[in-house]
């Protein structure tokens, strides 16, 4: 049984989750309408370095909790796969002429497919660790059978 207090504080993140994904919605057309198409960044090799340094730890991170089988190994998993489709986005989309088709060839055959599988195994984990009442989600909402009666019944 679950206390009042839990489910209250499950209740307001749920709504400040939806209301933050609300604010984002006019907050993207804005940026859409407004952003110049091109942009001289500060700090461009750190940034990438440290996306990198910050991807390594979590990959780091989620193969030695694989191996130890830590029960945190589906948050490292399903948090670098994340990253890597991050990576894989900038990557191709900040790449020049000459780069695209190794930034397009390193997304598709090695990040997507990595973090697919970091991704799907994750959930994969999570829904073989709850309770069986909580796997009707996963991977289709199961449709409850209705028995229909005949008429003359």
């Amino acid at each position: 049984m679950r206390s009042r207090r839990v489910v209250q504080i499950r209740r307001i993140r749920g709504w400040l989750a939806l209301c933050a994904a609300i604010a984002l919605i006019p907050w993207t057309i804005f940026l859409g309408l407004t952003l110049p198409q091109g942009y001289t960044a500060q700090h461009w090799q750190l940034t990438w370095v440290g996306f990198d340094v910050l991807l390594l730890v979590f990959m780091t991170a989620t193969a030695v909790l694989g191996f130890t089988h830590h029960h945190l190994l589906t948050l490292f998993a399903f948090t670098t796969g994340v990253l890597l489709v991050c990576d894989a986005w900038f990557d191709v989309l900040t790449a020049k002429r000459g780069d695209l088709v190794v930034a397009v060839l390193t997304a598709a055959l090695g990040e997507l497919p990595l973090a697919a599988v970091l991704i799907v195994g994750s959930l994969r984990i999570v829904r073989l660790q709850g309770p069986p009442f909580s796997r009707a989600w996963w991977p289709v909402p199961r449709v409850p059978r209705v028995r229909l009666r005949p008429a003359d019944e």
